[in-house]
């Protein structure tokens, strides 16, 4: 699975999302040029950060937060004043580009103001959604799937669980040899 990157001057570039959220944000920042020492995030067209930079893990996947096929633009994320308590909040997101929309500079700026709302709702999208834990599913599908572990269904005929009859193989034609008496 492959997503656009777009910086400076409009240069874009592929990068694969199969890999580690932290392999993905190191290779973006040797692409671009932005030393380690600064955090960088990547947003979509709408001016959505995905919030990349507070994944502190390597089991955490690319795949699961960007969707495929899709545009991403490099963003360098400030943090409030050292010493007080906004120090280790994201304050802004500047897209690094050399000429950005205002609708994506506007939409970064007001992320900015309120980034804890944001990273709710782009947990929300599609995009950024993992797979349903076992406490939010409805009590049928929690169940589903217990008897087939030992070879048992509930619901279907032996030809839905596992399609038509098998023929068992004939003997081979030919000269048949005499019982024993």
């Amino acid at each position: 699975m492959f997503i656009y990157i777009t910086h400076s001057d409009n240069q874009s570039f592929l990068a694969n999302t199969n890999c580690p959220v932290l392999l993905l944000l190191s290779h973006l920042r040797s692409k671009v040029g932005v030393p380690p020492s600064e955090a960088i995030d990547v947003c979509d067209k709408l001016g959505n950060p995905k919030m990349l930079f507070q994944v502190k893990t390597m089991q955490d996947r690319a795949s699961d937060f960007l969707l495929a096929r899709s545009t991403y633009y490099v963003c360098r994320v400030e943090f409030g004043a050292p010493g007080t308590a906004q120090e280790q909040t994201a304050q802004s997101f500047v897209p690094l580009l050399k000429n950005p929309s205002v609708a994506l500079t506007e939409a970064l700026r007001l992320c900015g103001q309120h980034p804890h709302r944001k990273l709710l709702r782009s947990l929300k999208t599609p995009e950024g959604k993992k797979g349903p834990g076992t406490e939010t599913l409805p009590a049928a599908a929690r169940t589903q799937g217990v008897g087939k572990a030992v070879g048992r269904s509930t619901s279907r005929p032996r030809e839905e669980q596992h399609g038509p009859p098998r023929k068992t193989p004939l003997p081979p034609r030919g000269r048949q040899q005499p019982r024993p008496r």
